[in-house]
């Protein structure tokens, strides 16, 4: 028999995930990882939410950059997210094996994202082991049309 929290934890493993590059730039120094727990959370102005790990060197550039990108990746470039799924404190530099260029806020954009979203943070919130960065849309594109790459596609469980 499953109890109530082998029953949540089982449950939360099955909502669908989608998967981005969130890329963060301050004084010189980027980084990047592989976020899932993304979603849009206003029209006007177009606002976007990520849950962010409180114990990353990811969530430290978010708090003095105040600026983040979302990369969305086509199923194609599975190589490129592993490239960069590892801890920053494990590899260290992991865009210098990605080709990227800086954005308007400063924050990475990788060359090989079929669109992108540029966010100027304006609330964090740290309910619980990871925090909810809020970011205010300020620049986008859609390069081509892509098959959005989803945790699924990869084997990945990051709930639960």
């Amino acid at each position: 028999m499953i109890t109530h929290n082998q029953a949540t934890h089982e449950a939360l493993r099955r909502l669908p995930y989608a998967l981005y590059i969130l890329g963060v730039g301050n004084e010189g120094e980027t980084n990047a990882m592989a976020a899932s727990w993304v979603t849009q959370c206003s029209f006007d102005p177009p606002l976007l939410m990520v849950a962010v790990r409180k114990d990353t060197h990811t969530y430290d550039l978010i708090k003095n950059s105040r600026a983040f990108t979302l990369n969305l990746l086509d199923k194609k470039h599975r190589d490129i997210v592993r490239a960069l799924e590892k801890p920053f404190d494990m590899v260290n530099d992991k865009l210098n094996r990605v080709a990227h260029r800086e954005g308007e806020t400063g924050a990475p954009i990788l060359d090989q994202a079929f669109a992108y979203i540029e966010c100027r943070v304006v609330e964090i919130y740290e309910p619980g082991d990871h925090a909810i960065v809020v970011g205010e849309v300020v620049n986008a594109s859609l390069r081509e049309e892509g098959d959005p790459m989803m945790c699924s596609d990869l084997k990945w469980h990051y709930g639960g």
